[in-house]
């Protein structure tokens, strides 16, 4: 910990901040329009993902499962990549972890307090145990490595992300 950089960080922070009512209005109105801006987006890829799935062979659990996996990640993957570039791992590391944990339980959460959510045998039997199992290994590469993640250690966990993939549409051709 360094309170000098804090200190630092701090003033550029509160230089951010809106001082004038005409500021937060302007901040609020940008934050709304990029919400709907989302909610479009999000409308057009699901649109798109129908279509594919309905002129191909693809499993619709399949394309799914793969875009939703790109579209949760690639914030995640922006704050990272900008957190390294800054020289900032902690915001890269607090992220990715911090992400692993919300996006479940808020996600399965969420889905559940809208609607009763009947959660799929395979998910029960492989997603979640190889979600544990991930969080285990990345636990013990952090600790390992005091805290550091290289090369080699984050080719081994994209290397097990493929291994999932493939593993589980080899187990549960039907539901992938």
């Amino acid at each position: 910990y360094n309170a000098e950089e804090n200190v630092h960080m701090s003033e550029e922070i509160s230089e951010s901040i809106p001082k004038t009512q005409r500021q937060v209005w302007i901040d609020a109105g940008i934050s709304v329009l990029l919400l709907a801006v989302t909610v479009l987006a999000a409308s057009q890829v699901l649109s798109i993902t129908e279509i594919i799935v309905d002129r191909t062979n693809v499993s619709g659990s399949l394309l799914g499962v793969l875009t939703l996996g790109i579209a949760s990640a690639l914030p995640e993957l922006t704050t990272a990549l900008a957190g390294v570039r800054n020289k900032e791992e902690g915001i890269s590391l607090g992220t990715l972890v911090g992400s692993n944990i919300t996006n479940p339980l808020v996600g399965i959460g969420g889905g559940a307090l809208i609607s009763t959510y009947a959660v799929p045998i395979p998910l029960i039997k492989w997603d979640l145990p190889w979600e544990a199992l991930t969080g285990i290994i990345l636990w013990v590469i952090l600790w390992l490595n005091k805290g550091k993640l290289g090369r080699k250690e984050s080719i081994y966990l994209m290397v097990m992300y493929l291994v999932f993939v493939i593993f589980r549409s080899y187990l549960f051709p039907v539901d992938f």
